[in-house]
C-alpha cells in the first residue's frame, strides 16, 4: 500500500528514528501528523486526550514509535514509566483507531518493536520486558482484525545510533562491538515495510540469528551473552562508583546536608 495520499499518525516524531521517518513518509506524499510533546504534553499523561482525537479523527495509518528505555539493573528500573509508554499506550492508540478502521474495512497499525525484545540482553529488564509485549500483542491483534482488512505491521530494528542509545548503554554498544544502524536508514525500511505491508521485519545480523537462538535455546544464548552481561555490568557498577565519588566531593565542598534534607541518591 503506497502512502502517497495516505494520513498517518506518528508518535516519537521529534526523537532520533521519528524525524527522518517523519521526513521519508512526507516525502513519499503521506499527510503526517505527529504528537508534538512540546506543545501538547507528555504522551502518557494526554493519553485519554489523544485517543479520543484518533476515535474522531481516525488516520489511515497509525505507527506506534515513542518509547523509552533504561540500561541499570533490575531494581532501579522505572517499571511503570517504560511499561507505561513502551506498551500500555500504543495498545491504548490501537484501541482508539480501530473501531474506524473496521466499519471502513480497511486501515494499517504499524508498531516499532526491537531487536532487545527477542533477544533479551541483561540490564534492559523493563525496556525487554514493554518490547516483547509488544511484539505479541501485535501477533494476537494482526490475527484478530485481518478478516476486516486491517494490516498490523511489527518491525524490529536493531540497535541504532541514536541519543536514547547514549551515555552507559552506548558505551556498552561500543565495547561490544554491537553494530548501530543509521536513524536515516531505519526510518527507511520502516517506510518500506509499511508499503509493502509486511507483518513482521526483523533488522540486522547477527541479530536474527540471535533472536532465533534465544527461541530455541535460550541457555545457549545465556552462554553467547555471557561477555555482554559481564561488560554490562562492569559498567554499571563503574557509573556508581563514579556516583559515590561525586557525592564525597560534595560533602567535602559544601559540608554535611542539613538535617531532613535529601541528599543525591546513591548505591550502597
Amino acid at each position: 500500500m503506497r502512502v502517497d495520499g495516505k494520513r498517518v499518525f506518528l508518535t516519537g516524531a521529534t526523537g532520533g528514528i521519528g524525524r527522518p521517518l517523519s521526513a521519508v513518509l512526507r516525502s513519499r506524499g503521506a499527510i503526517v501528523t505527529t504528537h508534538d510533546h512540546a506543545e501538547q504534553g507528555d504522551l502518557m499523561e494526554q493519553i485519554d486526550t489523544v485517543c479520543k482525537s484518533l476515535r474522531e479523527n481516525t488516520p489511515d495509518i497509525l505507527v506506534n514509535l515513542a518509547a523509552i528505555n533504561a540500561f541499570d539493573l533490575a531494581e532501579h528500573q522505572n517499571y511503570d514509566a517504560l511499561l507505561t509508554l513502551d506498551l500500555l499506550v500504543p495498545m491504548r492508540l490501537c484501541q482508539a483507531v480501530l473501531p474506524a478502521m473496521r466499519n471502513r474495512g480497511h486501515g494499517q497499525i504499524v508498531n516499532i518493536g526491537s531487536m532487545a525484545g527477542l533477544i533479551a540482553p541483561a540490564h534492559l529488564s523493563g525496556y525487554v520486558a514493554a518490547k516483547a509485549g509488544l511484539k505479541g500483542f501485535s501477533d494476537a491483534l494482526r490475527r484478530e482484525v485481518a478478516a476486516n482488512g486491517i494490516k498490523v505491521c511489527h518491525i524490529a530494528p536493531r540497535a541504532t545510533h541514536t541519543g536514547m542509545n547514549s551515555a552507559k548503554l552506548g558505551l556498552l554498544h561500543r565495547q561490544t562491538a554491537t553494530s548501530e544502524d543509521r536513524p536515516r536508514d531505519v526510518a527507511i525500511r520502516i517506510a518500506n515495510a509499511i508499503e509493502r505491508n509486511q507483518i513482521d521485519l526483523r533488522t540486522g545480523w547477527p541479530e536474527r540469528l540471535l533472536a532465533q537462538i534465544n527461541a530455541l535455546c535460550p541457555a545457549i544464548m545465556d552462554k553467547i551473552l555471557h561477555s555482554h552481561t559481564r561488560t554490562g555490568l562492569d559498567i554499571l557498577l563503574s557509573d556508581q562508583q563514579n556516583s559515590r565519588i561525586a557525592d564525597i566531593a560534595d560533602i567535602a565542598n559544601t559540608g554535611p546536608a542539613p538535617s531532613g534534607t535529601v541528599t543525591r541518591k546513591t548505591i550502597a
